[in-house]
Parts: C-alpha cells; structure tokens; sequence
C-alpha cells in the first residue's frame, strides 16, 4: 500500500470513529431516488467517497 492511501484508510477510520457518536436521521434525494439513512452512515459514505476522489486524482 501506498502512503497516501494508508492516509486516506486513516481519515475514514477517524470520521467513522466520530461519526459514531452522531445520532438522528437523514433523507437523501438523488435524482428522483430518496433514502432515509442514519446520519453517521450518510457522512460515512460521503467521506469515504471524497477521499477515495482525492487519492485518484493525486
């Protein structure tokens, strides 16, 4: 593995660690799909999105 993927591993485990203590729901519109998710897990997912865009475009 690369260093700045292992960087990228170690910012989502840092989100997901504070993104566990976030409560509530959230409700996702794309398109004309909606999804009710649990907030930790939305910014979990968009995270993990955002840094994987970051790792391939570096």
């Amino acid at each position: 593995m690369s260093k700045s993927l292992l960087w990228a591993l170690l910012l989502i485990v840092l989100c997901a660690l504070f993104f566990i203590f976030t409560g509530g729901s959230t409700k996702i519109e794309i398109f004309s799909l909606a999804f009710s998710l649990k907030t930790s897990v939305a910014l979990l997912i968009f995270t993990a999105i955002g840094t994987t865009i970051g790792v391939l475009l570096k």
